[in-house]
């Protein structure tokens, strides 16, 4: 069964009204039991593509490249394939952001801090340098 972007949305507002117009004890447990069958269905998701490698071709595609970046990075990370000093990874800028009050720009080369790689990975604003 493939899941469009507009069920997504038809779902989600009727939700969003249910939480905007009650705010009793039994419409907070059917939220809850609509949150907890989301939560199932995104680890069953998840679960599916770590084991196949597949993803499903559908609304949740941007989901399993965040995945597959994370698990690249994570692989990179664990097999001393990254160029670390301590908990910093050297990584190229590819789009400007700010990080604290340093500028970054696109080409600079800087070492940054194991916590924030990822997330900026993600959003595609570096890429961390590898051994190979």
């Amino acid at each position: 069964m493939t899941i469009t972007l507009d069920d997504i949305e038809r779902q989600s507002s009727v939700l969003r009204k249910l939480r905007l117009k009650y705010n009793d004890d039994l419409h907070e447990r059917e939220i809850k039991v609509y949150e907890e069958l989301a939560e199932s269905i995104f680890e069953m998701r998840v679960g599916k593509y770590i084991e196949s490698g597949k993803d499903g071709g559908s609304l949740d595609s941007f989901l399993f490249d965040f995945l597959k970046k994370i698990k690249e990075f994570y692989i990179s990370m664990m097999t001393g394939n990254l160029i670390l000093k301590g908990h910093f990874v050297l990584c190229e800028i590819k789009k400007p952001f700010t990080l604290g009050s340093r500028i970054m720009h696109p080409g600079d080369i800087v070492m940054l801090d194991l916590r924030n790689v990822s997330a900026l990975l993600i959003a595609e604003y570096i890429i961390p340098y590898k051994i190979s």
